[in-house]
């Protein structure tokens, strides 16, 4: 299918004239049209990039707490040439505070696409954020080191917080009486995005038939979620989760894994708000709906959760039991993404008794863990990340194709400092975007004491609210190190969507996943590598404890 384009020519006095070829990205000032309307891009980076499309109407006054509705078509050229608005967010310095107050008219996209071309791979970007911070317009998501491999790239905003995951019984009720789904609506919008490229990106150049999901933290999580919806089905070809820990979801009316019911959470949050009836929550100012770092934290917000329609099940036993959508598929996670679970690891022997643990067992396992601040965390990580990587990816090879990755790199002066590549720390070598994060120190950083740090940086959240640099990706955009890095990311990415296999090139490294055999890519320095058993006994030891949390057969692989 050809591209059908109009172009803006020299001024705004020019006419428009209509081509039938992408190549009309060459203008300054592209114009295409799309099923609602006319959209006038920029071009920048050498690429195309057409920013704040609605996929959704607004989700304000009755829409509030509703599924995605329809867009209305507008008559005149609409500017997309800059992005649009975070969903509403708490401000926490050093983290954010660029996204904020943010707007409830946040159902948005951004798109972004080489010059030329037509039948391109597109890659659809969930972000990040523990689904209660973060936007598709930070800096760092900027897809250059992507589009220039070649494939479209279209970053999603999507609800968040309580505007965006919420289910009281009344507001469950009135779903019933519609006919909707309930709660999940962040999960919702994703899928109406999804929905959307599925009837517009043909006209940027992009292939419907090729398309693949891909997110970190948060959004590696919703990838997860969205391969075991029956709601997304048919909507993407291949997935990618970066980061996408598995920890037991909430179930909407009934307790399970020790939680309480979403239900019953946000009928505590409505009593804290002293509100008792829909209308009176719909016709609330946004800000008086957020939820804090600290309310998150203290585990205020309940996030995602099973609704039985939408999200119908925590991803790990349904891959199992191969209930997930037949796709290639790749996740994996980093060297330190235990960093994540700093700001809420529980006491020790709290943690090994709910998983049913022995204390003697995990002291021999962990003897060489020299950094004791992070220990609770990084045990939680060898189950809820690495054990998850491999757990899913195990699962769904079984069906189709599936790759396993370890991040394990870290610029050169802050090595010293960390106990490994951090939780979002690949993501702008992912993107090529080295030179939009915080430039690494010249001078490398002698630590002494990692714990030390840990601990300042876990007391500015704690007691100041503010979000440490310590915890914030930095690079050097000149390090040929970190270019190449980026360049490996960048190329086993967009491979992987053209192709679903991750090996480009001659490279032939990489393996299809296998738990028997356990074979991971590893990317930590400039030639290609991979690892072999990563912390294979350790790993392990939290799978199994893993599978009696889910109730899985110890027997099955």
């Amino acid at each position: 299918m050809t591209v059908i384009s109009k172009v803006l020519c020299g001024c705004l006095c020019a006419t428009l004239a209509i081509v039938s070829h992408a190549d009309v990205y060459r203008e300054g000032r592209p114009i295409i049209v799309i099923k609602n309307g006319q959209l006038q891009g920029v071009e920048k980076h050498d690429m195309v990039a057409f920013k704040n499309i609605p996929y959704a109407a607004p989700p304000i006054g009755t829409l509030r707490w509703r599924p995605p509705q329809p867009v209305l078509a507008w008559d005149n050229v609409r500017d997309a040439s800059q992005f649009g608005e975070a969903c509403p967010q708490i401000d926490t310095p050093g983290l954010n505070s660029e996204l904020v107050p943010g707007s409830e008219d946040c159902l948005k996209l951004n798109v972004f696409a080489p010059k030329s071309g037509k039948n391109l791979p597109v890659m659809v970007w969930f972000h990040g954020g523990g689904l209660v911070e973060g936007s598709a317009k930070e800096p760092y998501y900027e897809p250059i080191g992507l589009v220039n491999q070649g494939v479209i790239v279209v970053t999603v905003d999507y609800r968040i917080g309580k505007l965006g995951f919420f289910a009281p019984r009344a507001l469950a009720e009135e779903a019933i009486e519609k006919g909707e789904p309930v709660g999940n609506y962040g999960t919702m919008d994703q899928i109406q995005s999804l929905k959307w490229v599925q009837e517009n990106i043909a006209e940027f150049g992009g292939d419907p038939s090729n398309v693949t999901i891909f997110g970190q933290s948060a959004g590696g999580r919703s990838v997860t979620w969205l391969m075991v919806s029956p709601a997304a089905a048919g909507l993407f070809h291949k997935a990618i989760a970066q980061s996408a820990q598995q920890l037991p979801m909430r179930n909407q009316r009934s307790e399970k894994f020790g939680m309480m019911s979403q239900e019953s959470l946000d009928a505590k949050f409505m009593q804290t708000l002293g509100v008792e009836n829909l209308a009176t929550l719909r016709a609330m100012p946004a800000d008086k709906l957020l939820i804090s770092a600290q309310e998150f934290q203290a585990g205020e917000f309940g996030g995602a959760f099973v609704d039985g329609q939408i999200i119908v099940g925590d991803p790990i036993p349904l891959f199992a039991e191969g209930k997930q959508h037949k796709v290639p598929f790749m996740i994996g996670s980093n060297s330190w993404d235990a960093s994540y679970f700093m700001l809420s690891q529980p006491p020790l022997d709290a943690y090994l008794d709910k998983m049913g643990e022995n204390a003697q067992s995990i002291h021999q396992m962990y003897a060489n863990f020299k950094d004791q601040c992070a220990l609770v965390a990084e045990i939680m990580a060898d189950g809820w990340y690495r054990g998850g990587v491999k757990l899913l990816a195990d699962s769904a090879n079984k069906y189709a194709p599936a790759y396993a990755y370890n991040y394990a790199y870290l610029t050169p002066t802050i090595r010293s400092s960390m106990i490994g590549a951090a939780h979002t720390f690949e993501l702008p070598y992912v993107f090529g975007t080295l030179d939009k994060v915080p430039h690494a120190p010249l001078e490398i950083q002698q630590v002494d004491n990692k714990c030390q740090r840990i601990n300042q940086a876990l007391a500015d959240m704690k007691q100041k609210g503010v979000w440490s640099s310590y915890w914030f990706p930095s690079a050097d955009p000149k390090s040929q190190e970190d270019q190449s890095i980026s360049g490996q990311l960048t190329r086993s990415w967009a491979t992987f969507a053209k192709t679903g296999n991750p090996n480009h090139g001659n490279e032939t490294l990489w393996p299809r996943y296998e738990i028997a055999r356990d074979v991971m890519r590893e990317f930590k320095g400039r030639q290609p590598a991979v690892v072999r058993n990563l912390y294979k006994n350790r790993v392990e030891y939290q799978i199994a404890a893993m599978k009696r949390v889910y109730g899985i057969d110890q027997s099955s692989r």
